[in-house]
């Protein structure tokens, strides 16, 4: 009843052109319920077969067995064509460049492969039209070629997809489009679109009032130009007077809509739920920033307590929404802060070492938290270092003071209690100024007994020969002080503190000689240039390893892990050789760090 209640007027023309064959076609069939419109226009070279028609034909034969609109219907329909061409194929390979249009007197569709076209005209404009499946029409996509040159252009029979060829063909199949009472459409093949533009095709068409009008108007254009070569030509026009009213279509939409009433309250039930939890979600999500931004001021305050607490609470919404990639950021700004709260607690508990390797942790963690809190790091890490130079320091003079080298003990318990002083740390200082003070008292016991010395000496000499005793003791005093001295440079070289040990010596050589104790003045001569070679050697090799220090600093900013450790342990090595404890103490902190780090990327 569909094509009864319907009007669809279809008139065409076919025409070879300048050549003696023909090789287009043109083809319908309007069933009870659908009909069908097939454009096909013969590409290849083959006189004896026309392989436009054999395409026609095979696709109107196999949609009148059974009628749809269905894409995957078009679709098998142009497969089928391609085989059939394929199949048929003798002296030449046929190839066909084809347009289907299908409708159902309501909706139509159409189906295009190669550069036949397809026009809906609508109110004297175009409404809807084919794109060709040639290179002219991508460099017309890429805005390579005006749209208006496309008729003129060189590659427009450049095609990508036709019937015939050996690859899958890709066809492209529209959608379905709505028509209307007074809608026209049209069908040509190149010959027709080669030489009448779109605006002569409109003003042809869209003033006709019955199709073979318009079909007269194109042809009429088409043959006033004149011309040369022109190629078959074909245009097929349908006038679409009346399209289908489905009789029942009321009661239809009301059982829709009944059906539907049900469908949409549960679906707005539905959406409220949705709308509900999802702005509960949204809410979450703004508490969860508000506790992060509060963590954050918190943490540019350095009250790194609050600002976990804070992280604390903002991971905990996290991990309840389910959001990955906050949860894992916020987790290592958590992470972070939860590093410095226990350096700093082991910073108050005086376990500075530890302290340290907890500062270092943080500020590893701080690098993938934005650098959280790192000026604070860095700034404890100095106070953790400067505490623990303190210590070294009363230690390094502690074993002075047991070697009797009173002098660098009061050095080191100096450099410590200003140190200590400058840190606030009251309790170093104090111990520093005390052990200070007891070696004041120890340099003041040692004045007295040489005083009671002096004294004896002098009752000695006056036994004898003023001037020979006093000669004699002056040697004797001079050579026990370069015994004496000697000693203490002796202490000095054993410990590495060859610049001491060179003092030390030079002044024993000079009190030998003073004394005329020539033989030791030679002897102590030969440590003063062992001491001097050492001392060279000690600044050479102090140069090298800075060279590797300063080496490894490079690869460690770099990123190589492994090389930086092993420039670290090549000038720990050379500190190790020549005694300098505060280096191979900076080379093990160092080492330390870049083996955290290695663990923590193995795992």
């Amino acid at each position: 009843m569909r094509k009864t209640n319907s009007k669809f007027i279809t008139k065409f023309m076919s025409e070879p052109g300048s050549f003696l064959q023909n090789k287009d076609y043109f083809g319908f069939v309007e069933l009870d319920k659908f009909a069908i419109y097939v454009i096909a226009d013969g590409i290849d070279n083959d006189t004896d077969l026309e392989g436009a028609k054999i395409a026609v034909e095979t696709i109107i034969s196999s949609f009148s067995e059974r009628p749809s609109m269905k894409s995957g219907l078009l679709k098998r329909l142009l497969n089928l064509a391609n085989k059939k061409l394929i199949e048929e194929s003798k002296n030449f390979r046929l190839k066909v460049s084809l347009t289907i249009v299908v409708t159902d007197y309501v909706k139509a569709r159409y189906a295009l492969v190669g550069n036949t076209r397809f026009y809906l005209l609508r109110d004297g404009y175009i409404k809807d039209q084919s794109q060709d499946q040639s290179l002219t029409q991508q460099l017309v996509d890429q805005e390579k070629v005006q749209l208006d040159k496309v008729a003129q252009h060189e590659e427009r029979n450049n095609l990508y997809c036709y019937l015939g060829q050996d690859e899958v063909i890709i066809p492209y199949i529209s959608s379905k489009i709505s028509i209307k009472k007074g809608d026209i459409i049209a069908l040509t093949t190149k010959g027709i679109w080669e030489n009448i533009d779109d605006g002569e095709l409109i003003d042809g068409i869209a003033d006709a009032k019955e199709p073979q009008e318009a079909i007269d108007n194109i042809e009429d254009m088409l043959l006033v130009k004149q011309p040369q070569n022109l190629e078959n030509y074909t245009l097929a026009v349908i006038f679409i007077e009346k399209i289908y009213e489905n009789p029942q279509r009321r009661q239809k939409i009301k059982r829709i809509i009944f059906t539907l009433i049900p469908i949409i309250l549960i679906l707005a039930i539905i959406f409220l739920a949705f709308y509900y939890k999802r702005k509960q979600k949204i809410h979450q999500i703004n508490e969860m920033n508000y506790y992060i931004e509060n963590a954050q001021v918190y943490a540019e305050s350095n009250n790194f307590i609050r600002a976990n607490e804070e992280y604390k609470n903002a991971l905990s919404i996290a991990q309840k929404l389910r959001l990955m990639d906050d949860r894992d950021r916020i987790d290592k700004f958590y992470k972070t802060t939860e590093a410095i709260i226990n350096a700093d607690e082991l910073l108050q508990q005086e376990n500075y070492q530890k302290a340290l390797e907890e500062y270092l942790l943080a500020k590893e963690k701080s690098y993938y938290a934005d650098n959280l809190g790192r000026s604070y790091i860095d700034n404890q890490l100095n106070y953790a270092n400067d505490h623990m130079k303190v210590l070294h320091l009363m230690e390094l003079g502690d074993r002075k003071q047991n070697l009797e080298d009173l002098a660098g003990a009061k050095e080191d318990y100096r450099l410590a209690r200003d140190l200590a002083y400058n840190i606030f740390f009251t309790g170093a200082r104090q111990e520093a100024q005390d052990k200070l003070n007891q070696i004041h008292q120890l340099e003041t016991e040692k004045e007295k007994e040489a005083e009671a010395m002096a004294k004896e000496a002098e009752e000695e000499r006056k036994q004898e020969e003023q001037t020979e005793e006093q000669a004699a003791k002056e040697r004797l005093e001079d050579q026990l002080n370069g015994i004496e001295t000697s000693k203490k440079g002796d202490i000095s070289y054993s410990l590495g503190n060859y610049h001491d040990a060179k003092m030390y010596y030079t002044i024993a050589k000079e009190l030998y000689q003073k004394a005329q104790a020539y033989s030791l003045a030679n002897q102590i001569e030969e440590k003063i240039q062992l001491t001097e070679k050492k001392i060279q050697n000690e600044a050479d090799s102090k140069a090298k390893a800075a060279r590797y220090e300063k080496d490894a600093n490079d690869q460690f900013e770099a990123g190589n892990l492994n090389n930086a450790k092993m420039l670290y342990m090549f000038a720990r090595d050379i500190y190790q050789e020549i005694q300098l404890h505060k280096d191979i103490e900076r080379m093990d902190e160092k080492i330390k760090v870049i083996d955290d780090l290695l663990k923590e990327k193995n795992q």
